[in-house]
């Protein structure tokens, strides 16, 4: 044990006296967008809609031996969005946050960041998005051999105080912990687990009042992971993944969610991969009327990246949801890449929408094409198409049918994008050796 400590200390000793480094990158990325049915479908009478919308990041990160700090500022709008005169400022801060190395293995990261984890279902930086994803939070991490854990840990107000008000959410919690831990078990396997204890306002009791308690927030709990296959000696791969649910809503409703997925890929060639895969997230047969809510409450993680590209479920249903997909990837060179996926999508049980129209099942269909390009270290370009295949459930779980049997005439759904990733390292310095 002795020995330990003093390597342990040396080691310590020995980092604390690196030379202190500055770099200062960023990131601009536009896009633009064909939406034609997006999200949802378009009657005949209407046009697509065409914009470009792009995200500017400028980060710095400074390092000097123990200690790593990084802000990061950002931009998000719409070409157009604001006249070619105006003065108003846009920038926000994205992320600032300080890593302090407390011991071999373990530090302690304070401040607005982005934390994503294992397939980003339930945290997730949100890279999509124009606006991303981050949380304010204390972050111990630890890592040792192949075990890794963190412990998160968040509270949020809207101002000072000095009483407990009610918090109007910037944030969907009040507070949050979570811990995450991580293993490599045997020959290629990877175990992971989470648990995340969330405290919500209740809507229905205390909105509104002043004067609010935290005893009197629900708590919301969400546990599960992934088991992880990955051999470089092997073709084929996988990912299955489960999430349950417990406790309470923000309106008292008591959760009974679920998610499971299985996801497998098959090496063909060193060029050519083939993956079939199904997601499952639990639905409600009866609503909530009965005081339980049965489907999936999504928490901080990605929606793009699942359940097809043109999101017309990345909020699924409350009679929840099944995707059954296959995808084909093929590599031409380094750097081209093409996706093809299929997806097939289904709620577990039957419903009615709004006016009271009741639907099956079944909701069609979804064929995605992704072309990604790197067009050199600091670029990379992505391309998308993507059709949906409607049916007439679809329209009534859409909301567009509202006298049964009597059906719109919409456009066929389609959307395309054509996305530039420019990362460039302004500087990288060594600022002085110690």
């Amino acid at each position: 044990m002795r020995k330990e400590i003093i390597i342990s200390l040396l080691v310590l000793g020995a980092m604390a006296s690196k030379s202190q480094t500055l770099v200062i990158d960023g990131e601009i990325r536009p896009r633009t967008e064909y939406r034609d049915g997006y999200k949802a479908p378009i009657s005949t009478t209407n046009d697509p809609g065409i914009f470009t919308s792009q995200r500017t990041r400028l980060g710095i990160t400074f390092t000097s031996g123990l200690l790593t700090t990084q802000i990061t500022l950002q931009d998000s709008r719409i070409f157009g969005q604001q006249a070619s005169t105006s003065s108003a400022a846009t920038t926000g801060l994205f992320e600032a946050w300080a890593n302090m190395l407390l011991m071999p293995g373990g530090s302690l990261i304070i401040g607005r960041q982005a934390i994503k984890y294992d397939d980003n279902r339930i945290f997730s930086a949100s890279a999509w998005s124009n606006t991303g994803s981050t949380h304010d939070l204390v972050l111990f991490k630890y890592g040792i051999n192949d075990f890794k854990a963190d412990l998160g840990l968040a509270y949020n107000n809207n101002s000072e105080t000095s009483v407990e008000t009610f918090y109007i959410p910037g944030s969907k919690y009040r507070s949050m912990g979570y811990l995450w831990l991580s293993t490599a078990t045997y020959n290629g396997f990877t175990l992971t687990g989470i648990v995340v204890a969330e405290g919500l306002q209740d809507t229905l009791g205390l909105g509104g009042i002043d004067k609010y308690k935290m005893i009197d927030m629900n708590q919301a709990f969400t546990y599960g992971g992934n088991l992880k296959y990955e051999n470089a000696d092997f073709p084929l791969s996988g990912l299955a993944t489960a999430y349950f649910q417990s406790g309470k809503n923000y309106s008292n409703k008591t959760l009974e969610g679920k998610l499971l997925a299985l996801k497998l890929n098959y090496n063909i060639t060193n060029h050519t991969s083939v993956g079939l895969g199904t997601d499952y997230l639990s639905g409600d047969k009866n609503g909530i009327a009965d005081g339980i809510q049965s489907n999936f409450r999504k928490l901080y993680g990605t929606d793009h990246a699942f359940n097809g590209f043109i999101d017309y479920w990345n909020t699924p249903l409350t009679q929840g949801l099944l995707d059954y997909y296959g995808s084909v990837i093929g590599k031409i060179g380094k750097n081209l890449t093409l996706e093809g996926d299929y997806h097939i999508f289904n709620t577990e049980f039957s419903g009615k929408n709004a006016k009271h129209i009741v639907f099956d099942k079944n909701l069609g269909s979804e064929f995605d094409f992704l072309i990604t390009y790197k067009l050199n270290s600091w670029t990379m370009v992505q391309g998308g198409y993507c059709r949906y295949f409607l049916n007439n459930n679809t329209l009534i779980a859409k909301d567009l049918v509202t006298v049964a049997n009597t059906y719109p005439t919409l456009r066929t759904p389609q959307w395309a994008y054509v996305m530039f990733t420019i990362k460039p390292t302004f500087l990288n310095t060594i600022l002085s050796e110690k």
